[in-house]
């Protein structure tokens, strides 16, 4: 279905993959960085489903990245993204530099061991994988691959592997981090839309207009030639969405809060100035 309203540029390395979309829908949400939370992601979709009310038309989510690693259920993330978006939606998931490390840590644990450190361990954990000591998995040697291979399913893999690095709609640019706002689709570098960073992009005077992840803030941030929605969700129990619609009406934030006892979420709506 998704290939029905997106061209697909598919250039070689190391420009990056990136989508644009032919019809624009009714309303674009992009989500920001969820880091292994899924009851933030739940929570979300349920609000972006509610703020839709009876629309008519295409709709569509869009997570810019960096859906996994550091919090507590990448395993169910990724299932829950791989499974049928909220009826009437469409859900496009973009790689962010945490999916590409992982990416290359399931291909070569041993020489790519530093992702560990980077949220990994409690990724690898939420499959069900635990190190065979107190040491961590760095001792666990060929174990480990064993370990890999018998866990993580091959749904999960693909998933990853298939991730576009950026979508292009109208004016906007969604990418995790960076964009070379000005300049087209099939000459982006893939690093920089993986790891940016963003701020490049205010250098830029033209009508594009990059949302992106990435760099955690305490709040959305509305650049003139940007708009940064990662909150640091994995940390602070909070996780942004960003309306777009074709119309030209401004932006608006959708926030979701996970309560201390997390005994119920919290939401909080905010329109942007254009």
């Amino acid at each position: 279905m998704i290939r029905t309203i997106f061209k697909r540029f598919l250039p070689q390395a190391p420009t990056a993959k990136v989508l644009r979309l032919t019809d624009i829908p009714a309303s674009i949400y992009a989500v920001g960085d969820l880091h292994g939370c899924l009851d933030l992601l739940k929570e979300i979709e349920r609000e972006i489903v509610k703020d839709s009310g009876a629309q008519p038309g295409n709709k569509l989510i869009v997570y810019l990245g960096d859906v996994i690693d550091r919090g507590p259920d990448t395993a169910g993330v990724i299932a829950h993204l791989n499974g049928a978006a909220p009826d009437g939606f469409q859900r496009v998931v973009l790689m962010g530099n945490h999916e590409a490390m992982m990416l290359q840590f399931l291909e070569a644990p041993q020489k790519h061991h530093r992702w560990l450190g980077y949220g990994g361990a409690e990724t690898l954990m939420s499959y069900g994988i635990h190190p065979e000591s107190e040491a961590g998995f760095g001792r666990d040697g060929s174990v480990l691959q064993h370990k890999l291979a018998a866990a993580i399913p091959d749904d999960h893999r693909a998933f990853l592997r298939d991730l576009p690095c950026g979508l292009e709609a109208g004016p906007y640019r969604f990418a995790h981090a960076g964009y070379e706002l000005g300049r087209p689709a099939e000459t982006q570098s893939r690093e920089r839309l993986l790891w940016g960073p963003p701020e490049q992009s205010d250098r830029y005077r033209g009508a594009e207009r990059l949302v992106h992840g990435h760099v955690p803030t305490t709040e959305v941030i509305h650049h003139p030639s940007r708009i940064s929605i990662d909150l640091g969700a994995y940390k602070t129990g909070r996780l942004a969405a960003l309306r777009i619609r074709p119309d030209g009406s401004a932006p608006k934030t959708i926030i979701v809060t996970r309560t201390p006892t997390h005994s119920r979420n919290t939401t909080e709506v905010q329109d942007l100035p254009e």
